[in-house]
């Protein structure tokens, strides 16, 4: 197939080695207010550093994004300046300034090497006053608490304390490792992407990261382990090994577990089983408490702190009846995500953005750190409004220096900008480059005709074809018990049984009976218009198009029901609205090439086919021609899906799973 791929816009282009030096300057500049910050209390001067970091970053990542052109030199350039802002951040000798909670992973530690289940007690119990001392004890957060932490972390905590000392920083270099080993998974699905390696950036370099690991020692860091194993376990087709990785997040941080519900369909058995069964492990190593594995995390439904949608619903609703608003919001996200095929890296990093994203906007209680979860997948696919989101969140801090409520001004850094950014990529989503193909030279055409007793209709389609415009006529038979193999042996086409259902199973095995270089597809029942052929057929002939529609107007009395151009114009509109087709009508009259219909390997073998057909045809990026046809009633028979609410109501569902499947 002769395929070029038409020029696109480049923007601002620099030279390699100018970009390799600004990303070079802007490191500096970021170790470099990464080393004042180092031990500095003052919470004010921590907040207007972490943003200056972030506005030094924003650059960096832009140009790492698009790659800096100097080979795996750039890779090892990224790489090395984020050792040196760990370096620049972490103080092995002093606690955290910003946070208590390394306190309580240490104490967490401390009660399990006593031999005494995390869960039992909180700090306050006279059962564990004897572990009480100088070093820990005073700097423990909610004593009254029993621990949040879910059983993944308490493992880390404990093996932190065996590793690494007792300590409290014990937990933030077990947490480091474990930012190396993310970094690490990243950049093999990058090596796999064939994607320029310094996007790693976007973790290794990210502000949140350096201060809320390096600094903070947050346990959110082994959720980044997590987030990179699933993308590099589903670039490698490893779907068990995918299920171990979201199994371990949620094992650490609870919230990841709702990537299971999103990614079963496409994960399969073995990602469900390995997913379930790690967590039940780590359940089962603390299940002598009974229910009081939960801990304290029930008290934290009373906790405030950061929302937007949970803010103003609560108010305008009340609490309970806003936890379950955002509760339906969040599943309906799930469930629409869970439609997706999930068939490149791509696709699975933006459904962890938009489920665990989705859990960060919804909860009442929301820390700056939580937003760690996201970086992972900012690294292989490109979310403005979710990167704006995990840069200024550290503005949230501002709740230490003025208490409760939150100004109103800080959400609005945060939040407007944004929602205007999500907005934008609805209005205008993400789309590759366009592609133009040649014109065949001297091209077979083939008419393929799928059929379930037609008998009454189908001579007539047959002989108004137009003979010269064709090179053979197929009727795929789906076990017709009326005579229409035997109508269809008279007209002079030739049969193909095809006994299994489905009307894209049809339709491709009459694909695969041909070597015609362009088949045109309409229906038997006389509905499509064989007049209209040959109008079909010329965009694909000429080499204007690579799938031509023919668009149905102005039809007869009969030709379409109410329900059927409803939905034909709400799928229609979708398509064009996220692929860009420039359609109006997912008809079943179309002309497509051979090359390009192979290539789009079709799945949907029921009435979705002609939607597949369209949305994979735009999301390679060959172009797409509409060709007005008429639209008539049926010529005989009965319909087998259009005069039937309930077929007609699968159909339709089968058409929207088809464009939810590839958002």
């Amino acid at each position: 197939m002769s395929v070029t791929v038409a020029p696109r816009s480049r923007g601002l282009e620099l030279p390699k080695v100018t970009r390799a030096a600004l990303v070079g300057a802007l490191g500096v500049a970021l170790v470099g207010v990464q080393l004042v910050l180092r031990g500095e209390e003052d919470l004010k001067t921590q907040i207007v550093g972490q943003l200056v970091c972030f506005a030094l970053f924003l650059p960096a990542a832009w140009l790492c994004w698009k790659g800096l052109g100097v080979g795996r030199s750039g890779a090892v350039l990224v790489v090395g300046v984020a050792v040196l802002l760990r370096v620049a951040s972490f103080d092995p000798g002093a606690p955290p300034v910003l946070t208590t909670d390394t306190y309580r992973y240490a104490w967490d530690a401390r009660v399990q090497t006593a031999g005494i289940n995390p869960y039992r007690y909180a700090p306050t119990a006279p059962a564990l006053r004897e572990l009480r001392d100088d070093d820990i004890w005073p700097g423990v957060n909610r004593k009254d608490w029993k621990t949040v932490y879910p059983p993944g972390a308490q493992v880390s905590f404990l093996a932190a304390r065996g590793i690494f000392g007792t300590g409290v920083r014990a937990t933030t270099m077990l947490f480091l490792v474990a930012e190396v080993v993310a970094i690490g998974l990243l950049l093999l699905v990058l090596l796999r992407l064939a994607a320029p390696l310094e996007r790693v950036a976007l973790l290794a370099w990210h502000p949140l990261a350096v201060s809320e690991i390096a600094g903070n020692g947050h346990v959110d860091a082994l959720a980044l382990v997590s987030g990179a194993g699933l993308l590099a376990a589903w670039s490698g087709r490893r779907r068990g090994l995918a299920g171990l990785a979201v199994g371990w997040g949620a094992m650490v941080k609870l919230g990841p577990i709702l990537l299971l519900p999103a990614l079963a369909s496409a994960g399969g058995r073995r990602f469900v089983l390995a997913c379930l069964g790690l967590v039940a492990a780590g359940v089962a190593l603390y299940a002598s408490v009974g229910r009081g594995i939960v801990g304290g995390l029930p008290r934290y439904a009373d906790e405030d702190l950061g929302s937007l949608a949970w803010y103003y619903l609560s108010r305008a609703t009340g609490r309970e009846e806003a936890r379950a608003l955002l509760l339906l919001a969040l599943l309906a996200v799930i469930a629409f995500v869970s439609l997706r095929a999930h068939e490149t890296v791509d696709q699975v990093a933006r459904t962890g953005l938009l489920v665990l994203g989705g859990t960060l906007l919804t909860t009442a209680f929301l820390q700056p750190w939580y937003a760690l979860w996201l970086l992972p997948f900012l690294v292989v696919t490109a979310a403005p409004a979710w990167l704006w989101l995990t840069g200024t969140l550290p503005l949230l801090y501002v709740f230490g220096l003025v208490g409760p409520p939150l100004p109103d001004w800080v959400r609005f850094v945060i939040y407007a900008p944004f929602v205007a950014l999500s907005l934008l990529h609805l209005a205008r989503p993400p789309r590759g480059p366009a592609r133009e193909v040649r014109r065949l030279e001297h091209p077979q055409t083939a008419a393929v005709i799928p059929v379930l007793n037609e008998r009454a209709a189908l001579p007539g389609v047959l002989a108004e074809l137009p003979s010269d415009a064709l090179s053979e006529v197929i009727v795929v038979d789906g076990g017709s018990t009326d005579g229409t193999q035997a109508a269809a042996l008279a007209a002079g086409a030739r049969v193909v049984e095809e006994p299994r259902r489905g009307y894209g199973r049809a339709c491709l095995t009459g694909f695969e009976a041909t070597a015609a270089g362009i088949v045109v597809f309409l229906d038997g029942d006389g509905s499509d218009d064989p007049a209209d052929l040959e109008r079909v057929l010329a965009p694909v002939l000429s080499g204007e198009a690579a799938l031509a529609l023919g668009r149905r107007r102005d039809p007869e009395a009969g030709a379409q029901h109410a329900h059927q151009r409803a939905g034909n114009r709400l799928v229609s509109a979708l398509v064009r609205w996220w692929y860009g087709a420039p359609v109006r009508d997912i008809p079943p009259f179309r002309a497509i090439r051979r090359d390009v219909l192979e290539e789009l390997d079709l799945r949907e073998l029921s009435y979705g086919w002609p939607t597949e057909m369209v949305v994979k045809t735009a999301r390679a990026g060959y172009p797409i021609v509409e060709v007005a046809v008429a639209s008539r009633a049926r010529r005989g028979g009965e319909s087998k899906v259009s005069g039937r609410a309930v077929p007609s109501a699968k159909a339709g569902a089968r058409m929207l799973a088809v464009v939810a499947r590839h958002s």
